[in-house]
C-alpha cells in the first residue's frame, strides 16, 4: 500500500450501481474530487453503493493508479455488503485501506474533525 501524508482530505460519494454504464463516470468523479483545492487524501464512500461488480474495481483501481502517481492516498470507506463481498473475493484490502465508516478513515488525516459533507449527503 502507497503511504503519503494527508494534510488535507475529501470525501467523494458513491450510490447506486457501479457497473459497465457508471464505472467509468465514478473514475473520474474520484479522480476529479482530489485535484479540487489539490486536497492528498480521497476516501471514497460507499455506504450508498447497491451493486458494484468487476467493472467498479476496474475503476477504483484505475482511480487509484492515477492518485498514487500524484501522490496522494486514496482510501476506501463504508463499503456496503454488496461491495464487501466483491472486495473481499477479490483481496483489495491488500492493495488499499479498507475502512468500516468515513469517520474512521478521516482519523488518519491530521487535524480533521467530522464527516466531510458531499453531493448528496443528508
Amino acid at each position: 500500500m502507497e503511504r503519503f501524508p494527508c494534510g488535507s482530505a475529501t470525501v467523494v460519494p458513491v450510490r447506486g450501481e457501479i457497473d459497465i454504464a457508471t464505472a467509468d463516470r465514478m473514475r473520474d468523479d474520484v479522480i476529479d474530487a482530489a485535484a479540487v483545492g489539490e486536497r492528498r487524501c480521497v476516501v471514497v464512500d460507499l455506504s450508498r453503493v447497491t451493486f458494484f461488480d468487476a467493472s467498479a474495481v476496474r475503476a477504483v483501481l484505475a482511480a487509484y493508479k492515477v492518485l498514487t502517481a500524484q501522490g496522494r492516498h486514496m482510501v476506501l470507506a463504508e463499503p456496503t455488503p454488496q461491495v464487501q463481498r466483491t472486495l473481499d473475493a477479490l483481496r483489495i484490502d491488500e492493495l488499499l485501506d479498507v475502512y468500516p465508516i468515513v469517520e474512521m478513515a478521516l482519523a488518519h488525516v491530521p487535524g480533521h474533525r467530522g464527516r466531510v459533507p458531499g453531493p448528496g449527503r443528508d
